[in-house]
């Protein structure tokens, strides 16, 4: 996914550029497609499309909205053998699901 910067330079200043926020949620969108494509399955390439995802994860809208239906589906659809597929992701993958997947808990 594009590592492009949603910035650019205009007479000195930063502006939001439109065109690479959409060039960047395209990409999201394309990996949203990977992760969606086996819906009870893990196939090899999807714990990296996951962690890319997951970079991106605190975005601008609708780049975050998208990441987190995608992430939200993928929970979904693997909750009931999730002890079988956890066996595809590294102990590291695991703990950066863990922290984007399960919402914080405020206590006081």
């Amino acid at each position: 996914m594009s590592k492009t910067s949603y910035f650019t330079t205009v007479d000195g200043k930063k502006v939001t550029s439109a065109e690479n926020i959409v060039k960047r949620h395209e990409g999201v969108i394309d990996l949203y497609a990977i992760v969606l494509s086996s819906p009870y399955d893990i196939p090899n390439h999807v714990p990296e499309a996951l962690m890319l995802l997951c970079e991106h994860s605190h975005d601008s809208n609708p780049i975050q909205k998208s990441i987190k239906k995608a992430l939200s589906e993928f929970r979904r659809t693997h909750h009931d053998s999730w002890h079988e597929h956890r066996e595809k992701f590294t102990e590291d993958q695991l703990v950066i699901l863990a922290d984007i997947l399960i919402s914080p808990s405020y206590y006081a």
